[in-house]
């Protein structure tokens, strides 16, 4: 990739395989990001992370 940043995945491809061996060897079952994510970029990162991934607005209550 010639960006260092990516807006599918909302940060560089180095930062998306650190992410990705953490989640391993931690054995989570999803990630969880702060900031908010459009569908594309969650489906793109949960590909990438080999799991499920949620944004902030994901796990907000619905009418929060």
């Amino acid at each position: 990739m010639d960006r260092p940043y990516s807006s599918r995945t909302l940060m560089s491809t180095g930062k998306v395989r650190k992410i990705a061996q953490v989640r391993a060897g931690a054995g989570a079952m999803a990630v969880v990001f702060f900031n908010p994510l459009t569908g594309r970029q969650r489906d793109v990162l949960s590909e990438l992370l080999g799991c499920p991934v949620f944004g902030r607005a994901d796990l907000q209550p619905p009418g929060a």
